[in-house]
């Protein structure tokens, strides 16, 4: 396999089996490739053996001899057989395109988190490209490969087993690290929000509005991949907003699991903003809502997601995109704001706020006995303890939400508990 090149402004063309490429281009220009051209061949379904088909194979090579690029970039996610024999007909690189989000990722990724998140995606996803090209080399359809037949591959595959083992055991030491700054913060009376959604939709600008903090916001895909944490200006109470990793459609399964404590942010927290680009037309932002949907439920609760329509100032048919997001996902409510504007902000801000109000007050007393101590501590985590004295019996003076009230009420009948 060619070694990886992240070289700015590489001359790249796309080959694809639909029109539908704006994503994809998106991609190749975040990751830094300059597309001189699109070679299309439509088709329901890659050819199992060439991708594109042998004749449009053949096809590709002419185009090559008299337009020649540094890559090419495959719309859709090439076998290790495909990729393998590609490349050898075509005597280019072939990026297909979860090689082109892991290209991305490791030229942002900053943190030592989202660097080992990246080397462990990477490398769950070269190994069986590996076995594909030492296995042809083995038979002699490469010959050259590796160093003139001196394979050591099953040394080479524990190494890369040893080396993934070292990550996941550090990535565990970190996620530890994560879950104890949760319970430190809810101890400590935080609440949180995370900003979620599509890529590019304007996250790390709406997270600067709401807080203090100055995110670099630029116009490409996963400008970002550490999440950044700031407090809700302008509240009492202390609120803290999270600034998450971009969603993206087609993904598979262990680059979404590589990044699971980030997007753990989105799971723990007491409320998601989902954030939408109101620009987007209407079937782009329908596929961007399914891909969020596959993404967030059932770990997210509907009652505490509030879908953000952002951009509004460039959007048009704003009301017909408001009620069509509604219909698709059962949020507590939408609103439409602008990031760059400020329109918006203020309702978004009340929003949040009323959140983490807590309008309820009670008192009242529970028995020493089993099952306190746990109640205590989500009453802790879920409403606004005001004192829990401890004395005969442990008086309880606290504020909730009007949604916990009856279930409190419940759980102190259960235990013998009663007013004060």
């Amino acid at each position: 396999m060619k070694k990886e090149n992240f070289s700015k402004d590489l001359p790249v063309a796309i080959v694809t089996l639909s029109e539908d490429i704006s994503e994809l281009e998106d991609l190749a220009g975040s990751a830094g490739y300059g597309v001189r051209f699109e070679i299309i061949q439509r088709r329901n379904r890659p050819n199992a053996k060439t991708f594109v088909g042998k004749g449009k194979l053949e096809e590709i090579k002419d185009i090559l001899s008299s337009r020649p690029v540094s890559a090419l970039i495959f719309n859709g996610e090439l076998k290790p057989s495909q990729h393998y024999l590609l490349e050898s007909q075509l005597g280019v690189e072939c990026i297909d395109r979860i090689r082109l989000v892991l290209n991305i990722f490791s030229d942002r990724a900053s943190s030592r988190e989202s660097q080992l998140q990246v080397l462990r995606a990477k490398l769950i996803y070269e190994i069986p490209l590996l076995r594909e090209w030492i296995h042809n080399a083995k038979s002699g359809e490469h010959p050259g490969f590796l160093g003139g037949g001196a394979y050591e591959t099953d040394a080479y595959y524990e190494l890369i087993r040893r080396q993934l083992s070292r990550i996941d055991a550090e990535l565990q030491r970190l996620e530890i690290n994560h879950r104890l700054r949760r319970q430190q913060r809810r101890k400590r009376g935080f609440s949180t929000v995370a900003i979620a959604g599509y890529t590019n939709a304007g996250k790390s600008s709406l997270l600067n509005v709401l807080t203090s903090e100055k995110v670099l916001v630029e116009d490409r895909l996963f400008s970002t991949l550490a999440t950044t944490t700031g407090r809700l200006e302008g509240e009492n109470k202390p609120i803290l907003v999270t600034d998450t990793i971009g969603f993206l459609g087609d993904l598979p399964h262990f680059l979404v699991e590589s990044f699971k404590s980030t997007i753990d942010e989105v799971y723990f927290a007491d409320l998601v903003l989902l954030v939408i680009d109101a620009s987007d037309p209407i079937d782009e932002i329908a596929r961007k809502i399914a891909t969020s949907r596959e993404i967030l439920f059932p770990e997210v609760d509907a009652s505490a997601l509030i879908i953000v329509l952002n951009k509004r100032d460039l959007a048009a048919d704003l009301q017909a995109k408001a009620t069509m997001v509604m219909e698709a996902i059962p949020a507590r409510e939408v609103i439409a704001v602008s990031a760059r504007t400020g329109e918006g902000i203020e309702a978004l801000h009340d929003a949040i706020a009323l959140t983490f109000q807590y309008p309820v007050e009670m008192r009242f007393l529970l028995p020493h006995g089993e099952g306190v101590e746990p109640f205590l501590s989500w009453l802790h985590t879920h409403a606004e303890v005001v004192q829990a004295k401890y004395g005969d019996a442990v008086e309880v003076h606290l504020f909730c939400q009007e949604k916990d009230h009856s279930n409190i009420v419940n759980q102190v009948v259960a235990l013998g508990g009663q007013a004060a």
